[in-house]
């Protein structure tokens, strides 16, 4: 009978990864530079991206708080602008 992978601290399941031949021998900015052109790989297509239902229904509860009360709402630009700097 074949093992199920372990689930990782959240639930999902940890999945051993190969690395492409020739990874190890990158520098790490070339590394980086891979992995980056990987994520744009996976990121050209998000509509097959599943939807974890949690965050479906986060976004169905904040939709829910901003429709009773929208005046406590803040544009995304000042969120934004506080994360970037929270000494404003």
């Amino acid at each position: 009978m074949a093992s199920r992978p372990r689930k990782g601290k959240r639930g999902t399941a940890r999945i051993a990864v190969t690395e492409p031949a020739g990874f190890k021998a990158l520098s790490k900015a070339e590394q980086i530079r891979y992995l980056q052109k990987l994520w744009d790989r996976i990121a050209e297509g998000p509509e097959q991206l599943p939807v974890p239902k949690s965050h479906l229904r986060l976004a169905k509860e904040r939709l829910a708080d901003y429709r009773r009360d929208p005046t406590r709402s803040r544009p995304a630009r000042d969120v934004l602008r506080n994360l970037t700097n929270p000494d404003r």
